[in-house]
């Protein structure tokens, strides 16, 4: 008769085990959508304008309201909880400001339908505030 309830004993503690979770395995956020807003970066080259991203799947295009225009797109990846690393995979011309583009880490805050994206290094600072359409 002990046996039927050790077993018993080890399949509930094993169910309950399954159930918790992982917080490293935890899928991350979903940035799938439209956003616009506003893009502004500090240092030399300072500049504030408009932006528009379009994020779906594992693939995103950004850009920047300017006197030439600032287009980038290509595939991006969730690092860990607020780390999201995008690859930009289009050509541009060698007298560019190649910090305005959506390329590189970027530290990033949700709140509620806001995506706040901000990279920061040695005297330059690139900030996107954008709202979810």
């Amino acid at each position: 008769m002990k046996t039927p309830i050790f077993f018993l004993l080890l399949s509930a503690t094993l169910s309950f085990t399954a159930c918790t979770k992982d917080k490293a395995s935890a899928p991350p956020k979903k940035l799938d959508g439209t956003y616009t807003g506003a893009f502004t970066s500090s240092g030399p080259d300072a500049i504030k304008t408009t932006a528009n991203v379009v994020i779906s799947g594992k693939t995103y295009q950004g850009s920047l309201n300017t006197t030439f225009g600032v287009l980038s797109k290509g595939s991006y990846v969730v690092n860990n909880d607020n780390q999201v690393t995008f690859t930009d995979s289009t050509i541009h011309t060698a007298n560019f400001n190649w910090g305005l583009l959506l390329n590189g880490s970027y530290t990033s805050t949700i709140k509620g339908d806001s995506l706040i994206l901000v990279k920061k290094g040695a005297g330059f600072s690139y900030t996107y505030r954008l709202k979810k359409q």
